[in-house]
């Protein structure tokens, strides 16, 4: 027998195995994991409840996400992603609780071939890919508007987010850098609201009492409950930067009268779905920028409209802002909802 001429069908076989294995293989759903890491405000709901309201409805037979939530302690997310890569799934989305802190693991991802998608808030390493908005100019808008407000001059509360996390630095950073050039702006209090209604009212609460005097409030999120904190005290209401809560947008227009002015802007809740668009443009072979940015939504007390920018017959802690200008998500506040 003509050895030469056995190996030919056998190599064949072979090839055709080779072959059957990776068809399988590409019709298998990717195994997509979502590390979160702070739940506790209605925007990081709103974020989960989109992405995987994004892979049930457009990603459909093509995705299995898994979402684990793990707090604000960085070890815990490590421990987390740890598994994840252990269970070897095709990619993981965070929203991390460190910037620097999940270098680590995010390099031992890449190195066994996992791309890492951070959104919403910033990681230092060079391994992941981003989807976010610029939290510097967040801050920066913000902090100008109120500013402009104020004719330059006042005395005012900073309503910060949660500590440590890179996304309350980095919009601080920005605020400041626009604070400083008005030096009859003074700061009498800087709180930590954690980015939520309930604990915004508290802090700015304790703040109210210590400071008789205060002209203005830079709120990152939060804003509604620093109202609400006016409105109890029953401290005349003044000028207050805030997020892209539904409450505190419809409260703009029900106290404009009373003397309140504001402005609306944040991030969409949508960011965690568009990471998971990303994430399988990736898996899929398509070229993605490192760095996607998404526009900030604003709004202020002058351009606030019922019906197309504040939803009355929403409740106060929903995020309307869900729409990413090219994205295409095709998602709804139903889907941010959980409905």
């Amino acid at each position: 027998m003509n050895i030469r001429s056995c190996m030919v069908p056998l190599m064949a076989l072979g090839l055709a195995a080779t072959l059957g294995t990776a068809a399988g293989a590409a019709d298998k759903p990717y195994e997509i994991a979502l590390s979160n890491s702070y739940i506790g405000n209605q925007w990081r709901i709103e974020s989960i409840n989109l992405a995987k309201a994004y892979a049930n409805k457009a990603l459909k037979d093509r995705v299995v996400l898994t979402v684990v939530s793990s707090g604000t302690e960085v070890q815990k997310q490590i421990a987390v992603m740890n598994d994840m890569i252990a269970r070897g799934v095709d990619a993981i989305l965070v929203n991390p609780a460190s910037e620097h802190g999940l270098d680590a693991v995010i390099g031992q991802a890449t190195a066994r071939g996992i791309p890492v998608i951070a959104f919403d808030h910033p990681v230092s390493s060079p391994d992941a890919y981003r989807v976010h908005v610029d939290f510097a100019k967040f801050g920066e808008i913000q902090a100008q508007w109120l500013a402009d407000a104020l004719n330059g001059k006042g005395d005012i509360i900073v309503n910060r987010g949660v500590p440590g996390i890179g996304g309350d630095q980095e919009i601080y950073d920005g605020a400041m850098s626009v604070l400083k050039k008005y030096p009859d702006i003074k700061v009498v209090a800087e709180v930590f609201g954690k980015w939520d209604d309930t604990v915004s009212e508290t802090e700015v609460t304790k703040a109210l009492i210590a400071h008789p005097k205060v002209d203005g409030v830079l709120n990152q999120y939060g804003a509604y409950g620093a109202l609400q904190a006016f409105l109890n005290l029953k401290r005349p209401l003044v000028p207050m930067s805030g997020d892209d809560s539904n409450g505190w947008r419809v409260a703009l227009l029900k106290y404009k009268d009373q003397g309140l002015r504001g402005i609306s802007a944040g991030d969409p809740p949508s960011l965690g779905a568009y990471a998971l668009k990303v994430a399988v443009e990736i898996l899929d072979k398509k070229d993605v920028p490192r760095d996607i940015v998404v526009p900030i939504p604003t709004m202020t007390t002058e351009t606030a409209e019922v019906g197309v920018n504040v939803f009355p017959d929403l409740p106060a802690g929903t995020f309307p802002g869900i729409d990413i200008p090219g994205a295409d998500l095709g998602l709804t506040m139903d889907d941010a909802m959980g409905k």
